[in-house]
């Protein structure tokens, strides 16, 4: 069997974690995220969302994919992060090549909710022009890249993953 790798990403507060809950009832994939992949615990606090090396992370993240046994996977992660400047910068096309996923998807919210979301879980306070900077720059470069890959491209509004579950394969 291979690995097979449906990306669902978004801006951190979006709801792609809750998304995947929901998905892997249904559906045969297995939910993983990136920051799990990363064992971000490891290389920074929890609450910090800015990425000092963004490269690093992402080499570390292709190798934990590598290791992964055969089955498919609903990997939820990021287009865009913040750096150690708090300024918001695409990851490397080469990631995603790498990963070679079957969709790209993208989950997007009301900037208002993912504030929210944010304040209260991770108890910190981004602007909500970096939100919607951030929210803006990860539906453009999903587009992008999954032209690149020529893989089709999902966009998931207000919490319905319906176009996604049509990708993926069933119990």
């Amino acid at each position: 069997m291979n690995k097979d790798i449906y990306f669902i990403g978004g801006i951190h507060g979006v709801g792609k974690g809750t998304i995947c809950k929901e998905i892997v009832k249904t559906h045969d994939v297995n939910h993983i995220t990136a920051s799990e992949l990363l064992r971000w615990d490891e290389i920074s606090s929890l609450g910090n969302k800015k990425v000092a090396n963004i490269q690093n992370t992402q080499d570390r993240l292709l190798r934990a994919i590598m290791a992964l046994p055969s089955c498919n996977y609903l990997l939820d992660g990021h287009f865009c992060l913040l750096n150690k400047d708090n300024i918001p910068k695409k990851i490397p096309i080469e990631t995603f090549l790498a990963i070679n996923p079957k969709v790209i998807s993208v989950v997007t919210s009301d900037i208002g909710t993912i504030y929210d979301r944010i304040k209260q879980r991770d108890e910190c306070n981004y602007e909500k022009m970096t939100l919607k900077l951030m929210q803006e720059m990860e539906i453009e470069y999903a587009l992008e890249i999954s032209h690149k890959l020529n893989v089709p491209f999902i966009e998931i509004k207000n919490d319905n993953p319906i176009n996604l579950t049509k990708t993926l394969p069933k119990r």
